[in-house]
């Protein structure tokens, strides 16, 4: 059996942090901000690992066909993990839209005070992010809405499928696509969003509209350098993938 080195089970390990940082957005409570701190440093301990795997794989000799394989595998899986759980509502409550204004009775009794104290949020203010019933107050739905707009993440989602589609194709045929720095500055990118999604509503103990508008702005220039780094990827390349269709056409 085949021992893994450490900075392979360095680079694995963001593949058991994801769902750990998934289960904390979603499942802890809002209340003090525990969603938000617990998502956090998890994501934040993801995108160091990124870092070290690298650091360990050179000190110790240990670069690897495998660990290069695997680090932007399991890089794609952490972040565009966390990106699709971002379109959920944090807490289970999310940033809580509710054309009632602010709750009191049985409303403040059922979701807390902090809910609509800290919560409430303009529907003019959501910028595209979705929304979701999070809970029933007298028969009138009250809306979460999620931290990031689902276009821009679908476009992630889906620039990410076209690349690995093209690295499988051209490595079946011995073929390698060369890698980019657009492509480390787009995972950088998404890496310091992720975390500072997390990290406003964190040290500020509230959630804020504005973190709705710096999420949709940062989700979008994420995207944008993300289908800007394919766009690139594919023109660097485009000799190999000549080669590609020639050999597909013999």
């Amino acid at each position: 059996m085949m021992s893994l080195a450490l900075a392979d089970r360095i680079t694995l390990a963001r593949l058991g942090l994801a769902p750990l940082a998934a289960a904390s957005y979603l499942y802890l409570p809002v209340d003090g901000g525990l969603c938000f701190w617990f998502c956090g440093w998890l994501c934040a301990f993801a995108e160091i690992s990124d870092w070290l795997d690298g650091k360990v794989a050179r000190a110790r000799g240990e670069v690897s066909d495998f660990g290069k394989l695997a680090d932007p595998f399991c890089d794609v899986i952490y972040r565009i993990s966390i990106f699709l759980v971002y379109l959920l509502p944090v807490g289970g409550v999310g940033y809580v839209v509710s054309s009632a204004g602010p709750g009191t009775g049985s409303a403040g009794a059922l979701l807390g005070e902090g809910f609509f104290r800290y919560a409430l949020v303009d529907p003019a203010s959501l910028c595209g992010q979705p929304l979701h019933v999070v809970a029933w107050i007298d028969g009138q739905p009250i809306l979460g809405a999620g931290l990031v707009p689902w276009l821009p993440v679908f476009l992630m989602v889906l620039r990410e499928i076209i690349a690995g589609a093209l690295r499988a194709m051209t490595a079946t045929k011995g073929l390698v696509l060369a890698a980019r720095t657009s492509g480390k500055f787009k995972a950088w990118l998404q890496g310091i969003t992720i975390i500072t999604l997390m990290a406003f509503p964190a040290f500020w103990f509230q959630r804020a509209s504005w973190h709705l508008t710096y999420g949709f702005w940062a989700t979008w220039i994420c995207c944008l350098v993300s289908v800007g780094s394919i766009i690139e990827y594919i023109w660097v390349n485009r000799d190999i993938l000549k080669q590609l269709v020639v050999r597909r056409a013999r």
